[in-house]
Protein backbone atom coordinates (compact mmCIF):
# COMPACT_ATOMS: atom_id res chain seq x y z
CA UNK A 1 0.00 0.00 0.00
CA UNK A 2 0.92 3.48 -0.73
CA UNK A 3 0.22 6.00 1.85
CA UNK A 4 -0.71 8.67 -0.91
CA UNK A 5 -2.86 6.44 -3.17
CA UNK A 6 -6.03 8.19 -3.31
CA UNK A 7 -9.18 6.63 -5.27
CA UNK A 8 -12.63 7.16 -6.50
CA UNK A 9 -14.52 4.33 -7.87
CA UNK A 10 -17.59 5.57 -9.97
CA UNK A 11 -19.90 2.39 -10.42
CA UNK A 12 -20.64 -0.27 -6.95
CA UNK A 13 -22.28 -3.08 -9.01
CA UNK A 14 -21.19 -6.01 -9.40
CA UNK A 15 -17.63 -5.89 -10.50
CA UNK A 16 -16.54 -2.16 -8.94
CA UNK A 17 -17.92 -3.34 -5.34
CA UNK A 18 -16.45 -6.40 -5.69
CA UNK A 19 -13.20 -4.56 -6.81
CA UNK A 20 -13.80 -2.08 -3.91
CA UNK A 21 -14.03 -5.02 -0.83
CA UNK A 22 -10.89 -6.29 -2.62
CA UNK A 23 -8.46 -2.98 -2.38
CA UNK A 24 -10.15 -2.33 1.58
CA UNK A 25 -9.25 -6.43 2.47
CA UNK A 26 -6.01 -6.28 1.01
CA UNK A 27 -5.20 -3.15 2.38
CA UNK A 28 -4.57 -1.23 -1.09
CA UNK A 29 -5.99 2.24 -0.10
CA UNK A 30 -7.04 3.35 3.38
CA UNK A 31 -10.91 3.55 4.00
CA UNK A 32 -10.28 7.02 4.65
CA UNK A 33 -8.87 7.70 1.43
CA UNK A 34 -11.64 6.20 -0.63
CA UNK A 35 -14.28 7.53 -2.03
CA UNK A 36 -17.34 5.55 -3.80
CA UNK A 37 -20.09 6.82 -6.48
CA UNK A 38 -22.85 4.63 -6.70
CA UNK A 39 -26.45 6.25 -8.37
CA UNK A 40 -27.76 3.23 -6.82
CA UNK A 41 -29.44 4.81 -3.59
CA UNK A 42 -30.13 1.46 -1.64
CA UNK A 43 -25.93 0.41 -2.60
CA UNK A 44 -25.07 3.81 -2.08
CA UNK A 45 -26.82 3.98 1.42
CA UNK A 46 -24.46 0.76 2.37
CA UNK A 47 -21.73 1.84 1.74
CA UNK A 48 -22.29 5.14 3.73
CA UNK A 49 -23.12 2.86 6.62
CA UNK A 50 -19.70 1.01 6.41
CA UNK A 51 -18.58 4.60 7.08
CA UNK A 52 -17.22 5.25 3.43
CA UNK A 53 -17.15 8.42 1.49
CA UNK A 54 -20.28 7.11 -0.91
CA UNK A 55 -22.17 9.62 -3.07
CA UNK A 56 -24.98 9.60 -5.54
CA UNK A 57 -23.80 11.82 -7.87
CA UNK A 58 -20.65 10.97 -9.57
CA UNK A 59 -19.23 14.92 -9.38
CA UNK A 60 -20.40 15.21 -5.57
CA UNK A 61 -17.83 12.36 -5.39
CA UNK A 62 -15.07 14.01 -7.60
CA UNK A 63 -15.04 16.79 -5.34
CA UNK A 64 -14.50 14.79 -2.47
CA UNK A 65 -11.51 13.56 -4.18
CA UNK A 66 -10.17 16.63 -5.07
CA UNK A 67 -10.16 17.39 -2.09
CA UNK A 68 -8.77 14.94 -0.18
CA UNK A 69 -6.01 14.18 -2.68
CA UNK A 70 -2.53 14.55 -1.67
CA UNK A 71 -1.57 16.94 -4.70
CA UNK A 72 -3.63 17.99 -7.66
CA UNK A 73 -4.23 15.45 -9.63
CA UNK A 74 -2.62 12.80 -7.72
CA UNK A 75 -6.21 11.22 -6.96
CA UNK A 76 -7.05 8.66 -9.32
CA UNK A 77 -10.31 7.26 -10.45
CA UNK A 78 -11.63 3.84 -11.63
CA UNK A 79 -14.22 3.72 -13.77
CA UNK A 80 -17.01 0.65 -13.31
CA UNK A 81 -19.67 1.63 -15.31
CA UNK A 82 -21.46 0.34 -18.43
CA UNK A 83 -19.41 1.79 -21.73
CA UNK A 84 -22.76 3.17 -22.85
CA UNK A 85 -23.05 5.49 -19.76
CA UNK A 86 -19.44 7.18 -20.39
CA UNK A 87 -20.69 10.63 -22.48
CA UNK A 88 -23.25 11.15 -19.87
CA UNK A 89 -20.84 10.63 -17.31
CA UNK A 90 -18.04 12.82 -18.95
CA UNK A 91 -20.67 15.63 -19.12
CA UNK A 92 -21.70 15.32 -15.54
CA UNK A 93 -17.91 15.36 -14.61
CA UNK A 94 -16.73 17.94 -16.74
CA UNK A 95 -17.49 21.48 -14.69
CA UNK A 96 -15.07 19.56 -11.73
CA UNK A 97 -12.63 17.69 -14.22
CA UNK A 98 -9.93 20.27 -14.47
CA UNK A 99 -6.55 18.36 -13.58
CA UNK A 100 -4.92 15.77 -15.66
CA UNK A 101 -5.21 12.65 -13.80
CA UNK A 102 -5.08 8.90 -14.22
CA UNK A 103 -8.20 6.85 -15.10
CA UNK A 104 -8.03 3.19 -14.35
CA UNK A 105 -11.16 1.73 -16.71
CA UNK A 106 -13.17 -1.30 -16.84
CA UNK A 107 -15.41 -0.72 -19.64
CA UNK A 108 -15.47 -3.50 -21.50
CA UNK A 109 -14.59 -3.35 -25.19
CA UNK A 110 -13.62 0.52 -25.04
CA UNK A 111 -10.75 1.62 -26.06
CA UNK A 112 -8.13 4.40 -24.11
CA UNK A 113 -8.47 6.87 -26.53
CA UNK A 114 -12.25 7.32 -26.36
CA UNK A 115 -11.81 7.48 -22.27
CA UNK A 116 -8.92 10.00 -23.02
CA UNK A 117 -10.67 12.28 -25.16
CA UNK A 118 -14.25 11.87 -23.28
CA UNK A 119 -12.03 13.05 -20.33
CA UNK A 120 -9.58 15.40 -21.27
CA UNK A 121 -5.85 15.15 -19.56
CA UNK A 122 -6.83 11.37 -18.44
CA UNK A 123 -4.31 9.03 -18.73
CA UNK A 124 -5.42 5.67 -19.29
CA UNK A 125 -4.95 2.68 -17.80
CA UNK A 126 -7.94 -0.35 -19.16
CA UNK A 127 -8.36 -3.11 -17.19
CA UNK A 128 -10.35 -6.52 -18.09
CA UNK A 129 -11.07 -8.80 -15.13
CA UNK A 130 -12.46 -11.97 -15.26
CA UNK A 131 -15.55 -12.94 -13.42
CA UNK A 132 -13.80 -14.95 -11.09
CA UNK A 133 -12.34 -11.46 -9.76
CA UNK A 134 -15.31 -11.66 -7.69
CA UNK A 135 -14.10 -13.61 -5.34
CA UNK A 136 -10.60 -13.32 -5.15
CA UNK A 137 -9.60 -15.35 -8.04
CA UNK A 138 -9.77 -13.21 -10.77
CA UNK A 139 -7.44 -13.10 -14.05
CA UNK A 140 -7.03 -9.18 -15.18
CA UNK A 141 -5.34 -8.15 -18.27
CA UNK A 142 -3.78 -4.68 -17.71
CA UNK A 143 -3.05 -1.99 -20.52
CA UNK A 144 -1.66 1.05 -20.45
CA UNK A 145 -2.87 3.69 -22.63
CA UNK A 146 -1.12 6.78 -24.07
CA UNK A 147 1.55 8.00 -21.93
CA UNK A 148 0.68 6.47 -18.93
CA UNK A 149 3.78 5.41 -16.89
CA UNK A 150 4.83 2.79 -14.30
CA UNK A 151 4.02 4.74 -11.15
CA UNK A 152 1.15 5.62 -12.90
CA UNK A 153 -0.42 2.13 -13.16
CA UNK A 154 1.28 0.73 -9.62
CA UNK A 155 -2.31 1.55 -8.49
CA UNK A 156 -4.38 -0.40 -11.25
CA UNK A 157 -1.74 -3.19 -10.73
CA UNK A 158 -2.40 -3.27 -6.85
CA UNK A 159 -6.00 -3.10 -7.25
CA UNK A 160 -6.25 -6.17 -9.77
CA UNK A 161 -3.75 -7.84 -7.73
CA UNK A 162 -6.31 -7.70 -5.00
CA UNK A 163 -8.48 -9.52 -6.67
CA UNK A 164 -6.43 -12.40 -7.88
CA UNK A 165 -3.15 -13.69 -8.19
CA UNK A 166 -2.97 -13.25 -12.38
CA UNK A 167 -2.67 -9.53 -13.56
CA UNK A 168 -1.10 -9.76 -16.98
CA UNK A 169 0.07 -6.57 -18.54
CA UNK A 170 -0.27 -6.43 -22.29
CA UNK A 171 -0.45 -4.05 -25.52
CA UNK A 172 -4.26 -2.61 -25.94
CA UNK A 173 -3.70 -4.54 -29.52
CA UNK A 174 -4.22 -7.83 -27.81
CA UNK A 175 -7.46 -7.40 -25.06
CA UNK A 176 -9.52 -8.89 -27.65
CA UNK A 177 -7.62 -11.96 -27.57
CA UNK A 178 -7.46 -11.85 -23.78
CA UNK A 179 -11.04 -11.27 -23.31
CA UNK A 180 -12.07 -14.97 -25.50
CA UNK A 181 -9.89 -16.55 -23.96
CA UNK A 182 -10.05 -14.99 -20.14
CA UNK A 183 -13.05 -12.99 -20.15
CA UNK A 184 -15.45 -15.26 -21.61
CA UNK A 185 -13.29 -18.45 -20.38
CA UNK A 186 -15.53 -19.09 -17.10
CA UNK A 187 -17.90 -19.59 -19.25
CA UNK A 188 -16.47 -22.51 -21.76
CA UNK A 189 -15.72 -24.42 -17.78
CA UNK A 190 -19.42 -23.95 -16.51
CA UNK A 191 -20.52 -25.58 -20.13
CA UNK A 192 -18.34 -28.45 -19.89
CA UNK A 193 -19.71 -28.98 -16.02
CA UNK A 194 -23.56 -28.81 -16.99
CA UNK A 195 -22.34 -31.60 -19.42
CA UNK A 196 -20.93 -33.59 -17.02
CA UNK A 197 -23.36 -32.88 -14.03
CA UNK A 198 -25.98 -34.20 -16.79
CA UNK A 199 -23.80 -37.21 -17.30
CA UNK A 200 -24.20 -37.18 -13.77
CA UNK A 201 -27.72 -37.17 -12.94
CA UNK A 202 -28.06 -39.64 -15.56
CA UNK A 203 -25.68 -42.25 -14.66
CA UNK A 204 -28.14 -41.89 -10.96
CA UNK A 205 -26.56 -39.39 -8.69
CA UNK A 206 -28.90 -36.71 -7.08
CA UNK A 207 -28.50 -33.18 -8.38
CA UNK A 208 -26.65 -32.12 -5.45
CA UNK A 209 -23.48 -34.97 -5.45
CA UNK A 210 -23.60 -34.82 -9.08
CA UNK A 211 -22.62 -30.71 -8.28
CA UNK A 212 -19.99 -31.31 -6.10
CA UNK A 213 -18.57 -34.16 -7.60
CA UNK A 214 -18.02 -31.94 -10.59
CA UNK A 215 -16.85 -29.43 -8.80
CA UNK A 216 -14.05 -30.67 -7.09
CA UNK A 217 -12.78 -32.56 -10.00
CA UNK A 218 -12.46 -29.44 -12.05
CA UNK A 219 -11.19 -27.44 -9.15
CA UNK A 220 -8.52 -30.50 -8.58
CA UNK A 221 -7.64 -30.49 -12.24
CA UNK A 222 -6.85 -27.28 -12.64
CA UNK A 223 -4.50 -27.06 -9.41
CA UNK A 224 -2.77 -29.46 -11.12
CA UNK A 225 -1.62 -27.14 -13.62
CA UNK A 226 0.19 -24.99 -11.61
CA UNK A 227 2.82 -28.03 -11.67
CA UNK A 228 2.51 -29.22 -15.51
CA UNK A 229 1.26 -28.45 -18.90
CA UNK A 230 -2.62 -30.10 -19.81
CA UNK A 231 -1.25 -32.32 -22.50
CA UNK A 232 1.18 -33.95 -19.76
CA UNK A 233 -1.58 -34.62 -17.75
CA UNK A 234 -3.84 -35.43 -19.78
CA UNK A 235 -1.67 -38.27 -20.86
CA UNK A 236 -0.40 -39.22 -17.22
CA UNK A 237 -4.20 -40.12 -16.43
CA UNK A 238 -5.21 -41.87 -19.96
CA UNK A 239 -3.98 -45.85 -19.95
CA UNK A 240 -4.61 -47.42 -23.12
CA UNK A 241 -8.17 -49.24 -23.77
CA UNK A 242 -9.21 -47.81 -20.63
CA UNK A 243 -12.06 -45.83 -19.35
CA UNK A 244 -10.48 -42.19 -19.85
CA UNK A 245 -9.09 -43.30 -23.49
CA UNK A 246 -12.56 -44.53 -23.96
CA UNK A 247 -13.84 -41.34 -23.36
CA UNK A 248 -11.47 -38.94 -25.18
CA UNK A 249 -11.70 -40.82 -28.73
CA UNK A 250 -15.35 -39.68 -28.21
CA UNK A 251 -14.58 -35.81 -27.18
CA UNK A 252 -11.96 -36.68 -30.32
CA UNK A 253 -14.11 -38.17 -32.84
CA UNK A 254 -17.04 -35.29 -31.78
CA UNK A 255 -14.26 -32.65 -32.09
CA UNK A 256 -14.43 -31.49 -28.89
CA UNK A 257 -11.06 -29.81 -29.39
CA UNK A 258 -11.52 -27.89 -32.54
CA UNK A 259 -14.92 -26.57 -31.46
CA UNK A 260 -13.24 -25.34 -28.44
CA UNK A 261 -10.30 -23.57 -31.13
CA UNK A 262 -12.99 -22.51 -32.87
CA UNK A 263 -15.14 -21.03 -30.08
CA UNK A 264 -11.88 -19.43 -28.88
CA UNK A 265 -11.50 -17.91 -32.23
CA UNK A 266 -15.09 -16.77 -33.01
CA UNK A 267 -15.40 -14.70 -29.52
CA UNK A 268 -11.85 -12.81 -30.68
CA UNK A 269 -13.51 -11.78 -33.93
CA UNK A 270 -16.80 -10.75 -32.18
CA UNK A 271 -15.15 -8.51 -29.88
CA UNK A 272 -12.69 -6.78 -32.20
CA UNK A 273 -16.57 -5.97 -34.15
CA UNK A 274 -17.85 -4.33 -31.00
CA UNK A 275 -14.10 -2.45 -30.15
CA UNK A 276 -15.05 -1.02 -33.68
CA UNK A 277 -18.56 -0.25 -32.75
CA UNK A 278 -17.50 1.42 -29.46
CA UNK A 279 -15.04 3.27 -30.91
CA UNK A 280 -17.12 4.56 -33.71
CA UNK A 281 -19.87 5.80 -31.40
CA UNK A 282 -16.25 7.61 -29.60
CA UNK A 283 -15.84 9.58 -32.92
CA UNK A 284 -19.62 10.24 -33.08
CA UNK A 285 -19.61 11.97 -29.45
CA UNK A 286 -16.40 14.04 -29.97
CA UNK A 287 -17.80 15.13 -33.61
CA UNK A 288 -21.00 16.22 -31.56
Amino acid sequence: MNADWTLLVIGAGNMGGALIEAVLAKGVVRPECLAIAEPDEARCKVWQERGLAAFPKALTAMGWLTRHEPSPGAGQVLLAVKPQMLAGLAAELAPGWQTPRTVISILAGMPTGNIAAALPGARVVRAMPNLPAKIGQGCTAVCRGEGVNPDDAALAMAVFEAAGPEVVQMPEAMLDAFTALAGSGPAYVFYLAEAMERAAIDMGFDARKARRIVRQTLLGAASMLDDSDPAAQRAAVTSKGGTTAAATEVLERRGVGAGMFEAILAARARGAELAKLLKGEGAKTRNG
